[in-house]
């Protein structure tokens, strides 16, 4: 897990490891290092969703969504071709949200 920018002092450093014995050599109060790990874990979470949402799409989603538009173009938005897609398209999204929820 790393911190992506640091400031400290009037100096910034970039990807520096985080952890508490780093930060400390670093010079970082040792009342600051909790809420510096703790957002750097959250940020840290929330790229492993983006980042599975995003391959999960890929594979399982995007194909229904252009399924649902060829439907719209071929049958019309309102046909039952269409409507089946769209609620297949959108079950998928919300299969995928739900297996990997954003955090908290």
């Amino acid at each position: 897990m790393i911190i992506e920018k640091l400031t400290i002092g009037q100096t910034e450093l970039v990807n520096v490891p985080a952890d508490e014995k780093t930060l400390l050599d670093l010079g970082v109060a040792k009342l600051d290092i909790a809420a510096l790990l703790a957002e750097a874990k959250m940020t840290q979470l929330t790229a492993q969703c983006q980042h599975a949402r995003s391959y999960a799409y890929h594979t399982s989603s995007d194909g229904l969504a252009f399924d649902y538009l060829a439907a719209v173009a071929e049958f019309g938005e309102s046909s039952e071709q269409a409507t089946t897609a769209k609620q297949a398209w959108l079950q998928a999204r919300q299969t995928i949200k739900t297996r990997y929820p954003k955090p908290e």
